[in-house]
């Protein structure tokens, strides 16, 4: 026969001799504490309650800025304090939203409390807690309040999502940036720490260099970032003037919505773009390998996917191969190794055309550098004539001759257009120094890139590849050889005089056939062995 567990009979409270309280009060923002609800208030009003009906105050909790929305730290330690306390049978409250607003949650924490013959009581909102009436109205107020709560956030949400399709950005401001509020407008401005960061989106395009590097040059430059941080950093959008957000919802291919935003740019969309090319989201997070350099370089050209790099023990062999589903795409290091240099060896510039590249090369920056001069002297102008509109415009607002909102309007529009033309005219201000020294120094280097690669470290490498091929490039393993559909211009130059030349040399050889000598005394031509067949 089961053995009956004796249920704890719970004192109605009413009939309770003895009524000791824990007090708990709170406040969700600093705007609820200024409008006449701040806790003094709220302990001033529950002591007021106890003492005109008896109750005795033996602790306090709370006292501080907590939602109510969910059950915070503070809340949750008061009530496993409280269920402990073989004295206190009252919790005592405001009014029943600041003991929760959780709905379902608070109604289960009511009845658990009340097992323990503990009674959650309101100064404000007065009730039966013994009736069924009053158990039933307390639970409408914690549904109400949970309901209100929702309404709130929707309406928010409903700002939050129109705010952003204006190309604003309410929340806290990424990294780099300053936030202000003016009326209902967010505006955010470029500070010194995104001026540093600028650098690191700069070395990542224009040196190739890895997150590892950048983030010990930031921290030389006083910018302590950790390494996935900044893998994020160079990949959002917000950087070059868009808006991305969950809020914004994702177009019909599960991309992300972008939005035009209104804050200061801190790069160009272009530069944006090449990074992409070069690195991906989190593809850094792991240590590179010394042993496979063309990891994440190298594309299989079946079906796209990046080659990653594997040790057999076994045999003491690394290889490549692709890890997609039904690729069988595997080579030797050594195999891709050897034609990857072979590959840049194409680039080799014939020594007998150097003097003539460095003459085109001069021709060509001299041309850019007048192109540049024109560009400055265009942009100042430019410059100039937008300065002497915008001192225009604050007249005539000083004047009242056009409203408040308008200005601003036409005020944001001319300094967007003097924000991009400065950017301008800091790229067209740039001077290249030692042109001669610069112009001999690529041309060595594009005489040995074979070399320059097999004898250079992992981290040249990688610059080196990167800077060839700055979204990589294709294997293919019918054919055994790589696949270069996207290289970077200049050597693509490089490699097309140096064929060409090639080719006209062997074309001149041909034509010119030297005699051997036994021609010159028998007239015969030497013979020439036949081919096996």
């Amino acid at each position: 026969m089961k053995k009956k567990i004796k249920q704890q009979k719970v004192t109605k409270f009413s009939e309770l001799e003895n009524k000791v309280a824990a007090l708990w009060t709170r406040v969700s923002t600093e705007r609820q504490e200024e409008n006449n609800c701040s806790l003094e208030t709220q302990g001033r009003i529950c002591r007021e309650y106890a003492a005109k009906h008896g109750i005795t105050i033996k602790k306090q909790y709370g006292g501080t800025h907590e939602s109510a929305k969910t059950e915070g730290q503070l809340y949750r330690q008061m009530i496993a304090e409280v269920a402990k306390d073989r004295d206190i049978n009252v919790i005592l409250v405001y009014s029943f939203d600041r003991f929760s607003r959780a709905g379902n949650e608070a109604i289960m924490t009511k009845a658990y409390l009340k097992t323990k013959g503990i009674y959650v009581i309101s100064a404000t909102q007065q009730t039966d807690p013994d009736s069924a009436a009053g158990e039933f109205m307390e639970n409408i107020i914690f549904l109400f309040n949970q309901f209100e709560n929702s309404l709130r956030r929707d309406k928010a949400v409903t700002g939050m999502t129109a705010c952003l399709e204006r190309g604003e950005w309410y929340g806290k401001a990424p990294l780099g940036y300053d936030h202000k509020k003016v009326g209902k407008t967010h505006i955010l401005t470029v500070n010194d720490t995104g001026r540093i960061l600028k650098k690191a989106f700069l070395w990542k395009a224009n040196e190739g260099m890895s997150d590892i590097e950048i983030v010990e040059r930031l921290a030389l430059e006083g910018l302590r970032i950790d390494r996935k941080h900044l893998n994020k950093i160079l990949h959002n959008p917000f950087y070059c003037g868009y808006i991305r957000h969950n809020l914004l919802g994702y177009d019909e291919k599960g991309e992300p919505i972008l939005v035009k935003g209104t804050q200061e740019k801190l790069i160009d969309e272009a530069t944006f773009d090449k990074i992409q090319g070069i690195t991906h989201v989190g593809y850094e997070h792991q240590e590179e390998t010394e042993l496979f350099p063309l990891k994440r370089h190298v594309r299989c050209s079946d079906c796209g996917g990046y080659l990653t790099g594997y040790t057999v023990k076994s045999r003491g062999r690394d290889y490549y191969k692709c890890n997609k589903m039904g690729c069988k795409s595997n080579h030797s290091t050594e195999r891709l190794h050897e034609l990857y240099c072979a590959l840049l060896n194409t680039y080799s510039i014939p020594r007998p055309l150097v003097p003539i590249l460095t003459k085109v090369l001069h021709k060509v920056f001299r041309e850019y550098n007048q192109e540049r001069s024109d560009t400055r002297t265009l942009l100042l102008k430019n410059k100039s004539e937008l300065e002497r509109k915008q001192l225009e415009l604050k007249i005539r607002c000083g004047l009242g001759e056009i409203d408040k909102d308008i200005y601003n309007a036409t005020s944001a529009h001319l300094s967007d257009q003097l924000t991009q033309i400065h950017k301008a005219l800091q790229e067209a201000e740039r001077d290249l120094s030692n042109e001669k020294k610069y112009i001999a120094d690529v041309i060595e280097m594009s005489c040995k890139l074979g070399t320059l690669w097999q004898e250079g470290d992992f981290r040249t490498r990688q610059k080196l590849q990167n800077l060839v091929y700055p979204n990589g490039i294709l294997y293919d393993k019918h054919l055994g050889s790589y696949r270069t559909e996207n290289e970077n211009e200049v050597f693509r130059i490089f490699r097309t005089i140096s064929t060409g030349y090639i080719i006209e040399k062997e074309k001149a050889a041909k034509e010119k056939t030297p005699l051997s000598p036994l021609v010159g005394m028998r007239r015969l031509e030497r013979p020439t062995p036949t081919s096996r067949t």
